[in-house]
């Protein structure tokens, strides 16, 4: 057996001791291997088990291959359900032989929160039943203990029978003796204890203790869709920085998934779940609470006693046990369900963060092309086919890879641009700056070879992102940068998810066409129209010096800073016919001379004739070819990328920079390659873009200019300038640190 690293794609033949879930796939050998005490298949993930770690080896086996798991590995229990939910639903048939047309229109917010924030079936019946459970608490049923004790004589209250022969047998109960006889001091006294920890009083408490944790994780759950969902509706809402673009794409994706006014059900239910918890904490101060020990427990279902089945309270108390065992205890799985329940969530996982991709490609209207693969099928292994040159792998090992031409090594061949894991561990469960080296460390070291770009899609932790260097793409990575790696935390439950895979794929996808700029185009020699008058053509003015053409300085290569003229392509293409043309013609004469010895010295002259319109006919074929790539390749950078709009204001500048500028009213978006004077070498240009009027007078974190620009930024702006693109595999330090402030509009 061995396993497949899905972040290199190398095999070893077994895993580090500590490892993440979620990174190693099985590849069995001869047999099948064990895991956890059950067989793994083919593709399989190394999970943990019970216990948290992992155990490689076969049944009986006494020493099998133990390892371990880094702490919090596992996603919480409201984000593992909505994740095996829509796993299960985008791995059925139907939606994955929908293809990209099915995909694109399915939401990848959890499902169901509209429900989730309603009042829970329990909670009806805790209000019903706490009057009964609040009764039994304060006022219980108990035994009464009858025994004989030694006590003072004042504290007698009943003589017990046997007290006479006890004390004529006990001189050290006499206080000293009289005429009369024997004045006792301590004496044998009928006791009567009350008895408290009853079988139905044990159950009453302990149920407390159940509604309680119950009830905390309710509340945390139903705070967290308020807190990440609505709650951050309102602030985009009534937030003076960001853009509207953004506020529309989140308000659609809202839209998508959850009804409106289910802020106020959320808050409506909060505040009667707080006041339940208010009232079951009051019962952890009654007498009976403090007089059962906390160890005390309740084994097996409930037991019909005379007082379950006679005493009103305890009738109640009984409802509630039943109702709360019936609709809040979760079953133990069997270690082959909790095997069963994690390769379900790894693939899940797998499959959303696809929907994700797929979703923020179609964002930025990087789709399929017109007759291709709309409804080719989704699933590991397929390959899509999308406009402007890429390609979109889901790859069999969940990893998914865009790849495109590299417009500035002049071949057509595809090369990865960018490539997403799904890594389902929870990397933010880490609680220190160490603890985040530790897991981050493994996962830089296994891509340190690669020559593409590497994210990780990691689940998110409720709340405020807890380390920022995990939170999302800080200063994105120069093309090309060996080894680079980047975080994005996504969640079901976050409005931010495809914001800010949309940020990494408009970088991946655009930035290596603007840094292509100017184009090359291969120069046709002068000399070589100059030593053929004899041809008669007559090159046009744009082709020897066109005003969008300018000499790069290189011998024989021109670059073309701005789109040409249609006349000027219709020109060139005209001259290329006429320089063909020209060749037919002379070929002909030759053919007329073939055989006649005495127009030798004529026949020759007409070969080299042919061989100069030979020559000049490749150069501008090759000329021609050439223009129209850069054409469309200019093409590309004057169509807007926020808005689409193809018709843009373009300005080549100094140093192979351009700007451009949006025209369509109510985008005015702007884009372009600045000069930066504090990098040194050839990558001392910065690719920019701006929706609208922003101006970038402000500091903005890195990870942070999410919540301001969203996916509608490249370089980050911070200080009145834009950052350039790193040349480091991981974010420096202090980028990932730097405070965030909004961008002034």
């Amino acid at each position: 057996m061995s396993f497949v690293d899905r972040l290199s794609g190398r095999s070893v033949e077994q895993p580090p001791e500590r490892t993440h879930f979620g990174r190693w796939l099985f590849r069995p050998g001869d047999g099948p291997e064990h895991v956890n005490g059950r067989p793994a298949g083919d593709g399989d993930v190394l999970a943990p088990g019970a216990t948290g770690e992992w155990a490689l080896g076969q049944p009986g086996d006494t020493a099998p291959l133990r390892g371990r798991f880094f702490p919090d590995a596992l996603p919480d229990d409201q984000d593992a359900e909505a994740l095996l939910q829509l796993g299960d639903a985008l791995r059925a048939s139907d939606h994955a032989n929908g293809g990209w047309l099915e995909w694109s229109g399915i939401s990848p917010l959890a499902p169901g929160l509209d429900e989730a924030v309603k009042p829970h079936p329990l909670e009806d019946r805790l209000a019903a039943e706490f009057e009964h459970l609040a009764a039994v608490c304060r006022r219980p049923r108990t035994h009464i203990r009858r025994e004989a004790e030694r006590v003072l004589v004042h504290r007698a209250r009943r003589i017990a029978r046997a007290a006479p022969a006890r004390l004529a047998s006990h001189t050290e109960d006499w206080e000293h003796r009289t005429i009369a006889g024997i004045r006792p001091r301590r004496i044998l006294a009928d006791v009567r204890e009350e008895r408290w920890d009853l079988y139905e009083n044990r159950v009453a408490v302990r149920l407390v203790d159940d509604l309680v944790a119950w009830l905390r994780q309710r509340i945390a759950g139903v705070r967290r869709i308020r807190d990440d969902v609505y709650a951050r509706m309102e602030k985009i809402h009534g937030s003076a920085s960001g853009t509207h673009r953004r506020a529309h794409r989140i308000y659609t994706l809202w839209g998508e998934g959850w009804d409106d006014g289910s802020g106020e059900v959320a808050e409506s239910t909060l505040k009667r779940l707080d006041n339940l918890l208010y009232k079951l904490l009051g019962l952890m101060d009654s007498r009976l609470y403090k007089q059962i020990p906390v160890r005390v427990g309740v084994r097996g279902g409930l037991r019909t006693t005379n007082l379950f089945a006679n005493d009103d309270h305890y009738r109640g108390v009984a409802r509630l046990w039943h109702e709360w065992s019936r609709l809040a205890v979760p079953r133990a799985p069997s270690p082959s369900e909790l095997w069963v329940r994690y390769q379900n969530l790894h693939r899940g996982f797998d499959a959303w963060c696809m929907l994700v991709i797929v979703r923020a490609c179609s964002q930025l209207r990087l789709e399929p092309a017109e007759g291709g693969d709309w409804e080719s099928e989704i699933r590991p292994g397929s390959t899509i086919r999308l406009d402007r040159g890429l390609r979109i792998e889901w790859e069999q090992t969940g990893a998914v890879t865009l790849a495109g031409m590299n417009e500035g090594a002049g071949t057509d061949e595809l090369h990865t641009l960018i490539r997403f894991i799904p890594l389902i561990h929870v990397l933010e469960g880490a609680k220190t700056r160490d603890a985040v080296e530790a897991r981050v460390a493994p996962l830089v070291e296994a891509v340190a070879d690669t020559a593409h770009w590497t994210v990780i899609l990691h689940p998110a932790v409720p709340g405020d992102p807890p380390h920022r260097v995990l939170a999302g793409v800080g200063n994105p990575p120069l093309p090309g940068t060996a080894g680079a790696i980047d975080f994005i935390r996504v969640s079901p439950f976050s409005l931010d998810s495809v914001e800010r895979v949309s940020r990494a794929i408009r970088w991946a996808a655009l930035v290596p066409r603007m840094l292509a700029y100017p184009p090359a185009v291969k120069a046709i020699p002068v000399s070589t129209l100059r030593s053929a008058p004899e041809l008669q053509i007559d090159p046009k003015p744009e082709i020897r010096n066109g005003s969008w053409l300018v000499d790069s300085g290189r011998p024989g290569c021109w670059i073309a800073v701005r789109q040409p003229p249609v006349e000027s392509l219709q020109d060139i293409a005209r001259y290329a016919e006429d320089a063909r043309a020209c060749r037919s013609r002379l070929e002909h004469e030759r053919e007329q001379l073939r055989g006649d010895r005495r127009k030798n010295a004529e026949r020759t002259e007409i070969n080299r004739q042919i061989q100069h319109a030979a020559a000049l006919v490749d150069r501008l074929d090759t000329f021609v070819q050439e223009s129209r790539k850069a054409n469309r390749n200019l093409e590309a950078l004057a169509e807007c990328p926020v808005c689409g709009h193809a018709d843009a204001k373009f300005e080549a500048r100094k140093q192979d920079c351009f700007a451009a500028r949006c025209r369509s009213k109510g985008c005015e978006a702007q884009w372009e390659l600045r000069h930066d004077p504090d990098v040194a070498g050839p990558d001392c240009r910065v690719p920019v873009l701006l929706p609208g009027d922003e101006d970038p007078t402000d500091d903005a974190a890195p990870q942070w200019v999410d919540e301001v620009l969203g996916c509608d930024v490249l370089a980050i702006p911070s200080a009145g300038k834009f950052l350039a693109p790193r040349r480091s595999p991981l974010c420096e330090t202090q980028q990932l640190t730097s405070v965030r402030s909004p961008i002034s509009r």
